[in-house]
């Protein structure tokens, strides 16, 4: 491996544009609007979009949210509930109006020993930023500018993330959270498009990058790994679980009520023994997930603690991108109400006087922290304040826990056993009387 670092940082916290005061500060700082001894904007290429970065941004907004705002208006009969301008909207709601992500390949020390090769870095971030655009066109690029006037040769990029597929309200919006996914934050700007520009440097520079660091730029752990794929198993699953538990319950629900197999025809005790047969094989389902879910109870026991407590769920360091493992799952689990609420119901519920409820949270830092904003009813889904059942949310009414499944397991493999020796007594009558 060669020595040159990749960084590829993506605007966060205090450096989140969240306000048009803020995409100013960026477009002086980018293209040097202010004299300064410390930079030179002799020293710059401008390689996409224009002067006025403001303006480019600006115009991002019209070319794609204009059409979207203008049909939204027009299904709006309150004239307090049209948007006039996207742009001024956005710039009023305290989130990501823009990002920037900042590329540098090689750091201080390395370009002391390689300066001479700098100018060659216009050829691998132009490369770099149309491998950007390919690998995640939701990010509209609106300005890109490199700057050759500091230690290391870097570019600054500056889009608009678009999400577009709402069901309700604005069908087309401004949303870093839904574009900026972990995946793509880790599986492309540090591993796909790394690799790109790792490509592109070495055949520029003649150099290679060196191996990732722990941070931003890290592989996943082995505990980040194990928790993805098991998620992955537990997505795959829960799909047919549902359908497995009713129908287990429904064939147990059928004998219990007959008590007995023996008023079958034969025809009818092979339908049952096929059918028996059948949720055999779906109740080992059932047992797969919830021994899946096993591995994650303690991580779930934190996640409903923190429920119950009604306080804020930290999950992860934002500053460095490093979810934690609670902060994992619940990307995982997480489902979407509106821009900005989420709830977790395949989690936890918990038995309430107004039924089972789970808790919406305010996602107010893109995944890393979660605040507890209300219930929602799992079957009408019905909307509570907190403060109306967050007295009901103790351990004790909690639904659906491992505890809870393990039992319903053997309440199910018992009922299911049942069925099959009260078959196995109708075969022998018939083969006797067929005798």
């Amino acid at each position: 491996m060669g020595d040159a670092s990749y960084t590829a940082h993506v605007s966060n916290r205090k450096s989140a544009i969240t306000s048009k005061s803020k995409l100013k500060t960026v477009a002086n700082h980018n293209l040097r609007k202010y004299r300064s001894s410390d930079y030179s904007r002799d020293n710059i290429l401008l390689l996409y979009g224009t002067e006025n970065l403001y303006k480019d941004v600006q115009e991002v907004y019209h070319r794609e949210f204009d059409e979207a705002v203008r049909i939204y208006n027009e299904n709006q009969k309150r004239k307090d509930r049209k948007i006039d301008d996207y742009f001024e909207h956005v710039s009023e709601l305290n989130q990501d109006m823009a990002v920037e992500i900042i590329f540098q390949c090689g750091d201080k020390e390395f370009w002391e020993k390689h300066g001479d090769k700098a100018e060659r870095m216009e050829f691998v971030y132009r490369y770099t930023l149309r491998k950007l655009q390919e690998f995640i066109p939701e990010f509209k690029v609106a300005n890109a500018v490199i700057h050759f006037d500091e230690a290391s040769p870097h570019m600054h990029v500056v889009g608009v993330p678009v999400y577009d597929g709402y069901k309700k309200g604005l069908s087309k919006r401004v949303s870093k959270r839904n574009v900026f996914t972990q995946e793509v934050l880790s599986g492309v700007l540090q591993d796909k498009l790394r690799s790109e520009a790792e490509g592109c440097f070495k055949f520029n520079v003649k150099e290679t990058f060196a191996e990732k660091k722990q941070g931003r730029n890290r592989d996943l752990s082995v505990l980040e790994y194990k928790v993805a794929k098991e998620s992955e198993k537990l997505e795959t699953l829960a799909k047919d679980v549902v359908k497995s538990e009713s129908s287990l319950a429904a064939l147990s629900g059928s004998i219990a009520a007959q008590n007995v197999l023996l008023e079958y025809t034969q025809d009818e005790l092979e339908e049952k023994q096929q059918e028996a047969d059948r949720l055999t094989g779906l109740l080992e389902q059932i047992k797969q997930y919830v021994g899946t879910f096993r591995l994650f109870a303690p991580t779930i026991e934190e996640y409903a603690i923190s429920v119950e407590k009604g306080g804020k769920i930290e999950a992860g360091n934002s500053y460095r991108g490093i979810l934690n493992e609670l902060g994992q799952l619940l990307e995982r689990f997480k489902e979407l109400i509106r821009e900005g609420l989420c709830w977790f119901p395949r989690l936890m519920r918990w038995k309430t006087s107004v039924g089972e409820v789970a808790p919406i949270f305010k996602d107010t830092d893109n995944g890393y922290s979660y605040l507890l904003y209300g219930y929602m009813n799992v079957e009408t889904r019905e909307q509570y304040l907190k403060e109306d059942l967050q007295s009901e949310i103790i351990a004790e009414m909690r639904v659906r826990t491992v505890e809870q499944m393990d039992a319903n397991i053997v309440a199910l493999e018992r009922d299911l056993a049942e069925i099959l020796r009260l078959s196995g007594e109708q075969r022998r009558l018939w083969e006797a009387y067929e005798k």
